[in-house]
């Protein structure tokens, strides 16, 4: 057909996301709407069965300890067994740490709750980065993991939106059985629409003697744009945490607060087409140094917002860095991933990216504790321009013309 011949050497973009529909895109969809209301509703719950915030903040935390703890067993798993059956089972994880908290109120169960929400998803993020890589050409491959990152972010508009309309109407436990239908949905048009991609060939090498081989093969990679994703990862969170801050510091109430969080998303949610077409046309770098920078310079200006309006501006310049880096870790890691290693390898990618990711708020925490607000933002700006510095110098562009 006219429309599946490459324009300008590029796959047309309809055609990659019409491939990518059913067992991708809507279930991303679906699952980042559970996601994105979990994440804000767990606290609120927390505080509903009469546990104190404290708890509340340990259960985010034990949700990025089981991120990183299921980061290098997912890539093994994937490397094992293919994508499409550590798809659906992340899924599943998910959709039971739901089922737990619809089901139990006491706070082991919720702590048992939390490390599996972290797990599946880390499982649901590994394994469709590693599917679309392997059903995807390279020149295609940043529209199609960019559409998936935009995906996520409008999930995280309408998740926390539907989640506390159905709390406030049918109350918590209905809630996160919502949720749990959502993700099991999901797990279903996986399991009928996603091709059952198998390795290609079993290996008589260990997965963790692969692992080595790939720490020590690769050890510049990881390193250098091992170090912009570390970068990233972290002014995402202190962004999560620091704007907030800022507006309760400046005396804004809970709704002008939440208004300027919901805009800066929106922002961040409207560039993934344009931010995956520059990947595919003219390279990686090109969307995620931009991305890095501005961040950075978000963050820098964040303790001179005096008001509402200023801490608007730098809300959506944040938003709009971000929305620039659409996909580009992703990317950065499915490009640099070795064809015969490439589970293993997203594992090990993962893993780093979810340390600026799980670390980003305790540091930011400590420096608010131990200095002010403003020294937190500054701190996170310098880590996010020596990121920009490390993937425009060190890193060589990943962008193969198929």
């Amino acid at each position: 057909m006219d429309d599946e011949r490459p324009v300008n050497g590029q796959i047309p973009a309809g055609l990659v996301y019409r491939r990518l529909l059913l067992p991708i895109y809507l279930p991303t969809l679906l699952s980042s709407i559970s996601l994105q209301a979990f994440v804000v509703l767990v606290p609120l719950y927390v505080l509903q069965v009469g546990s104190g915030a404290p708890l509340a903040a340990f259960l985010l935390g034990l949700r990025g300890v089981g991120m990183l703890l299921f980061d290098v067993p997912t890539g093994i798993l994937v490397a094992r067994f293919g994508e499409k059956p550590v798809l659906v089972a992340g899924l599943a994880i998910m959709t039971l740490s739901a089922v737990l908290f619809a089901w139990s109120g006491d706070p082991w169960a919720m702590s048992v709750a939390t490390i599996l929400s972290g797990m599946g998803f880390t499982a649901w993020l590994i394994g469709r980065q590693s599917y679309i890589t392997d059903t995807s050409k390279t020149n295609e491959r940043g529209r199609a993991i960019a559409a998936m990152a935009g995906i996520m972010r409008l999930g995280g508009i309408i998740g926390p939106a539907a989640g506390a309309i159905v709390t406030q109407v049918f109350g918590f436990s209905i809630a996160f059985a919502s949720l749990a239908i959502c993700t099991s949905g999901a797990a279903i048009m996986v399991a009928v629409f996603a091709e059952d991609v198998r390795p290609q060939a079993k290996s008589r090498v260990t997965h963790l003697t692969r692992i080595y081989s790939i720490v020590r093969s690769q050890a510049r990679a990881l390193a250098t744009a091992g170090a912009a994703s570390i970068g990233l990862q972290l002014m995402r969170s202190a962004r999560t945490l620091l704007i907030p801050l800022a507006g309760h510091f400046l005396g804004l109430n809970i709704t002008a607060i939440g208004i300027i969080v919901s805009l800066s998303a929106i922002v961040d949610a409207t560039l993934f087409i344009p931010a995956g077409m520059v990947m595919d046309r003219y390279g990686r770098k090109w969307t995620g140094v931009p991305c890095l920078i501005l961040f950075a310079l978000s963050l820098a200006l964040l303790p001179m917002a005096s008001g509402y309006k200023s801490l608007l501006a730098v809300a959506l310049l944040a938003g709009f860095a971000n929305g620039l880096g659409t996909g580009v870790l992703l990317t950065l890691g499915s490009d640099l991933a070795p064809r015969n290693s490439r589970g293993e390898f997203l594992g090990v990618w993962r893993l780093i990216g979810d340390l600026g990711h799980a670390g980003g708020p305790l540091l930011m925490g400590i420096l608010i504790e131990l200095a002010t607000l403003g020294a937190a933002s500054a701190m996170a700006a310098g880590i996010g321009i020596l990121g920009a510095a490390a993937l425009y110098w060190l890193v060589d562009e990943t962008l193969q013309r198929d």
